[in-house]
């Protein structure tokens, strides 16, 4: 039986690494005997780089290149992608070239069994220790708080990922902005499985995934699938008015036996914390309230500023 299998790469600012990392790509699915059909999706996340010139060289007629009218993220890159696919089974990668191709025999033989979604986690992380146990600890934090399973598949070491169509089409079913791709393939179920490779250095360049954009993805994967933090206010503003009741019972029994509390200063003290404890609760608050706002204006995703299905 031959297979399509659609490939979606997000590019941003990489015109040293897409040519090469297309090139393997292709090479490697076209190694694979049953797979007949190829669909190379390749989605421009608004580069500064002037990629696209180096990507009209790619001459093939199984391409087609969108370019998004703003910078928007991978993981809105990968589903204004995910919205073009045609195969049976769909491939993820990014374009630095880091991923090693060989395991997708591997992840293709997961997907023919019962599969619908294989994950590629590298064996070990090569961050230094501060990156590397936060994101371990993340993810179980999340797993717990959330009730999504994960089928004992370690998500911190994943980095690309095989879908099936019927996956495909569950995700484009979810239309909302302030969410984490992986939390939503994780999310919707299926049957999930995993390989293992040894991950590469990049090619060339630096990688764009930034401090910044990790905390950001953590916060949207935390809101977006948990009301923990809601839950946390109410229990956090509980055990201050428990406090601040035993506080008022021991002004009033100093007060009684002659030995009233200090004023200024403790009372001070006390307002403060409470102040701040409070306007940490409305914080949190206003971004849900602010996510619910972005969400019912109900703006698309994403724009596409162009798109060419073949050069």
């Amino acid at each position: 039986m031959n297979l399509s299998v659609s490939v979606i790469i997000p590019v941003y600012n990489e015109r040293e690494n897409i040519v090469s990392t297309c090139q393997e790509l292709l090479s490697a699915l076209k190694g694979i005997s049953d797979i007949g059909e190829i669909q190379l999706i390749i989605v421009d996340d608004h580069s500064s780089d002037n990629v696209d010139e180096v990507i009209s060289q790619i001459r093939d007629a199984r391409k087609t290149y969108l370019r998004l009218s703003r910078r928007s993220g991978s993981h809105v890159a990968l589903r204004a992608g995910m919205a073009h696919v045609t195969g049976d089974a769909c491939l993820c990668v990014s374009a630095d070239g880091q991923e090693d191709l060989s395991c997708l025999k591997d992840m293709l033989s997961k997907w023919r069994g019962r599969a619908a979604i294989v994950w590629a986690l590298r064996k070990k992380r090569e961050e230094p220790w501060y990156i590397r146990k936060p994101a371990q600890a993340f993810y179980r934090f999340i797993f717990w708080s959330t009730g999504i399973t994960s089928g004992g598949i370690d998500l911190s070491r994943a980095d690309f990922f095989l879908l099936d169509r019927k996956v495909i089409e569950a995700v484009n079913k979810c239309p909302e902005r302030n969410t984490s791709l992986f939390g939503l393939i994780a999310y919707i179920g299926f049957v999930q499985d995993f390989v293992e490779y040894n991950r590469r250095p990049r090619r060339l360049g630096e990688s764009k995934w930034s401090l910044r954009r990790r905390i950001r993805l953590a916060k949207d994967w935390i809101i977006a699938f948990s009301g923990l933090p809601l839950k946390m206010i109410f229990f956090l503003g509980l055990f201050i008015a428990l406090s601040g009741f035993l506080y008022i019972i021991h002004v009033i029994i100093n007060a009684v036996i002659g030995t009233p509390a200090p004023g200024w200063s403790s009372m001070m003290a006390v307002i403060l914390f409470i102040g701040g404890v409070q306007m940490i609760m409305l914080g949190v608050v206003g971004e849900y309230l602010w996510r619910n706002l972005d969400e019912s204006r109900k703006r698309p995703l994403y724009f596409i500023e162009r798109k060419i299905d073949e050069y």
